[in-house]
C-alpha cells in the first residue's frame, strides 16, 4: 500500500428527495420527478507533467472514471453525459479546470441542481498559500502554476449562490513532501470552505496532519476515502434499511469504515451546512458492480 498526496477531491452531488409519499421508495419516484437536475466536475490526477516519476500518484484517475461511472448509473441519478465533466492526468491542467467553473459550471446549475465536485490528487501548501497540483503545475512556481485554494473557495461560493446544493469531496493530502511542504497540512485549510453560507456538504479524506492512503486491496485499485464512499452510496451505508442512503449516513458510514480500512491511520471530515437527512442514492435502482471489500 502506498500512500498518497493529498486529493482535492471535489466533489459530489447526487439525488435530492422530499417526502411525499407514504413508502421512502414512492418518496423518492415523487421527488425525483420535481428535482432538479445533477452537475458533476470531477478531477483526478494520478500523473504529473513536471514532478518526478516517484511523486506521482496511483489511482485518482481510477478514483474519478469510476465516480463518474455512478453518476451515470440510476443508481447515481442517470445524470447525462453532457451535465458530467471528468479531467484525468493530462487533461486536468490548471487552465482546464479554471475553464471547468467558468464555462462549464458557471451558469448551468440553478437553485433547483445539485453539484459535485470531487478533487483527487495533491495538494500542498508553501510561505504563501495551499495549492491543489494540477496536471501541469511547477512546485518552484505554485502560485502561478497551480490552483490556489483561496481561488478554489471562491468558485465553490459562486456554486453555492447559483446552485441548491453543492457537495465537494477533496482528497487531496496523499503524501510526503511537495515543494519542501508536508502536504498533510492542506487539510484544515480545506475545511475552511465549510464556512460559506449555502447548502453545502464537504467531505475532506483525512483529518489536518495526516495522510490519505490508497493501494490495490481497495476494490482493486483505489483511494480508502473514495472506495469507502462508492461503497456507501451503493448501499453500505443504508443503516435504517429504508433504501433510501442519506448524507448523514454517508458521513456516519465514510468516517467508521475509513478508519476502519486503514488499521485507525486516516479519518475523514465532514464540514457544511447541508442537513443530514438530503437523499443521495436511490437503492431500488441499479448501481455499480463493485468488488467485495479485501480488508477487513
Amino acid at each position: 500500500m502506498k500512500t498518497r498526496y493529498p486529493r482535492l477531491m471535489i466533489r459530489l452531488a447526487a439525488a435530492i428527495v422530499c417526502c411525499a409519499f407514504l413508502s421512502p421508495t414512492h418518496s423518492l419516484v415523487a421527488a425525483e420527478a420535481a428535482q432538479g437536475k445533477t452537475f458533476a466536475l470531477i478531477v483526478g490526477i494520478s500523473e504529473y507533467k513536471v514532478l518526478p516519476h516517484d511523486l506521482w500518484l496511483q489511482y485518482p484517475d481510477a478514483d474519478a472514471k469510476m465516480f463518474h461511472d455512478f453518476l451515470a448509473s440510476p443508481r447515481g441519478g442517470s445524470v447525462p453525459a453532457e451535465q458530467v465533466l471528468t479531467l484525468v492526468n493530462g487533461q486536468a491542467t490548471t487552465a482546464a479546470i479554471r475553464n471547468a467553473f467558468q464555462t462549464f459550471l458557471k451558469d448551468k446549475p440553478s437553485k433547483n441542481d445539485t453539484v459535485y465536485i470531487l478533487m483527487a490528487g495533491h495538494g500542498t501548501v508553501d510561505a504563501d498559500g495551499a495549492y491543489i497540483l494540477t496536471y501541469d503545475s511547477d512546485p518552484a512556481n505554485l502560485g502561478s502554476t497551480s490552483l490556489p485554494m483561496s481561488e478554489l473557495r471562491a468558485l465553490v461560493e459562486q456554486q453555492l449562490n447559483t446552485a441548491g446544493h453543492v457537495i465537494l469531496l477533496a482528497d487531496v493530502c496523499r503524501a510526503a513532501t511537495i515543494a519542501g511542504q508536508k502536504s498533510s497540512a492542506i487539510g484544515g485549510v480545506v475545511e475552511k470552505i465549510g464556512e460559506a453560507p449555502g447548502e453545502l456538504l464537504g467531505l475532506m479524506a483525512a483529518r489536518p496532519k495526516e495522510l490519505s492512503n490508497e493501494g490495490p486491496e481497495y476494490g482493486g485499485g483505489h483511494g480508502a476515502f473514495t472506495w469507502s464512499l462508492l461503497r456507501a452510496l451503493d448501499g453500505a451505508a443504508d443503516a435504517d434499511k429504508d433504501g433510501v442512503v442519506t448524507s448523514g449516513e454517508v458521513i456516519d458510514f465514510v468516517t467508521k469504515d475509513v478508519s476502519k480500512l486503514t488499521g485507525n491511520r486516516q479519518h475523514p471530515r465532514d464540514f457544511g451546512t447541508m442537513d443530514g437527512t438530503v437523499p443521495l442514492a436511490n437503492l431500488s435502482k441499479a448501481g455499480i458492480k463493485l468488488p467485495e471489500p479485501s480488508v477487513p
